[in-house]
């Protein structure tokens, strides 16, 4: 949905403002556009308000996100005693770097080579808090920081805000149970992450699953986005660079110990999938 407020992995969420409120008399939302998001959370009662045509009445204990740049607006309903709480933030995904997380069809993503970090998760435009007094314990700390002289209370703000959004993400998008194509890709990946050097041999994986090499690549694609190959390049990288940081074999030994042919097939590799060369990826971490 075009109304919806995109959660971004790859940057601080800044927060503009925030905080809670009791209304004595019938109230009415401001009719504006605010160049930042907006979430808000009844605590007691209920907030009526229109975004762009359509019209949401947020109860005790729900949500409603607002996007930045929509003009949204209230009418007279809100009754005397709502009491809710807001947050104003910034969070918007480049669509040049970024894609969406799709949590069903690509939970078997590689996290240390960075590409988890380039997607988004939009937010749920209105819903239910499962545990309400949870979350105000939580908002109800939230805004005592930022009421705070913390001299770390920005980058805090951002960490517990980000934190709290992204458990109403999942709290609203509850895991679907496993299906047998499902299973099959972890098992796929079992057997590439405990299977001893890099080389893959698709007649053994295919006699180890029972399972027609074909049919496995069809629906580990499918199910990833990534080819059978390309995963394992993935896996045997990322010990490539655990073993750069956390020991001091030269490229030639880490190449060995993980089966790669020679040191320039290794290099290769390493450079299609990390974008460098192991000795520049080696000279940033000593120079870092």
């Amino acid at each position: 949905m075009s109304n919806q407020v995109a959660l971004s992995f790859n940057e601080i969420l800044r927060i503009q403002d925030l905080g809670f409120h009791t209304i004595k008399n019938l109230y009415t939302h401001p009719n504006r556009i605010l160049n930042w998001n907006v979430f808000i959370y009844v605590s007691n009662g209920e907030m009526q308000v229109s975004e762009e045509g359509n019209e949401y009445v947020v109860q005790n204990g729900q949500f409603l996100f607002l996007k930045r740049g929509l003009h949204h607006w209230g009418v007279p309903k809100t009754p005397a005693g709502t009491s809710w709480y807001w947050i104003h933030f910034f969070s918007n995904p480049s669509n040049e770097t970024q894609e969406e997380l799709n949590m069903f069809l690509n939970p078997y993503s590689s996290l240390s080579l960075s590409q988890e970090y380039r997607k988004f998760v939009m937010l749920p435009k209105q819903g239910s808090i499962p545990h309400p007094k949870k979350l105000e314990i939580k908002l109800d700390s939230i805004l005592r920081l930022y009421q705070s002289t913390d001299p770390f209370r920005a980058i805090d703000l951002s960490m517990q805000t980000m934190d709290l959004l992204l458990n109403i993400f999942k709290d609203s998008n509850p895991r679907l149970p496993l299906t047998k194509s499902d299973l099959t890709v972890q098992r796929i990946i079992e057997y590439l992450e405990h299977k001893d050097g890099f080389s893959l041999d698709s007649r053994k994986l295919s006699a180890h699953l029972n399972m027609n090499y074909s049919y496995l690549s069809e629906v580990f694609k499918t199910k990833t986005g990534s080819t059978i190959q390309m995963y394992n390049a993935q896996i045997f990288l990322d010990k490539a660079v655990s073993m750069m940081r956390n020991s001091s074999r030269n490229i030639s030994e880490i190449s060995e110990t993980l089966g790669f042919n020679n040191p320039f097939y290794f290099s290769r590799v390493f450079r299609k999938i990390i974008g460098c060369s192991p000795s520049e990826y080696m000279n940033r971490i000593y120079r870092d």
